[in-house]
């Protein structure tokens, strides 16, 4: 299980929800950044990885395939109600993302819906190196 104060921070912003996501790759930022993403959603404790999903997605920049990877992801959970709790990110090359994502179909009764998130945002968006890897700050439209 993931420990979400280990993956994220949520930061203050006016009206939407921020986080900082660190990672020590770029791959592990992206599935830290997913992980953020429905750990700002529901309570993932519950979530079971009874299924794999994989992903690819194409941006031109590092910060578009970010917001596009999580787009993708929330647009999964709005269309066909899936949660995910692990995130495995088996390509990441600057313009190109694959990987695979571990959840199950979302169950009102299991799961703690928190915070209805209806967009991944370009506002502050920030993809950064840092001494211990690589950070990225987010806003999720809420």
């Amino acid at each position: 299980m993931v420990n979400p104060s280990a993956v994220y921070e949520l930061i203050d912003h006016t009206a939407d929800i921020g986080v900082r996501v660190c990672g020590t790759s770029m791959a592990e930022l992206f599935e830290h950044a997913a992980f953020a993403l429905f750990d700002v959603m529901l309570d993932t404790s519950g979530v079971q990885p009874v299924f794999e999903r994989e992903f690819a997605c194409r941006r031109d920049s590092i910060e578009e395939l970010l917001v596009e990877w999580l787009g993708t992801l929330l647009y999964v959970f709005d269309t066909e109600r899936i949660v995910f709790a692990r995130f495995c990110v088996e390509r990441l090359d600057g313009q190109l993302l694959a990987a695979s994502a571990f959840g199950e179909h979302y169950d009102s009764g299991r799961h703690d819906l928190k915070t209805l998130i209806k967009a991944v945002t370009y506002h502050g968006l920030c993809v950064q190196q840092t001494h211990a890897g690589y950070a990225a700050t987010v806003i999720f439209d809420t």
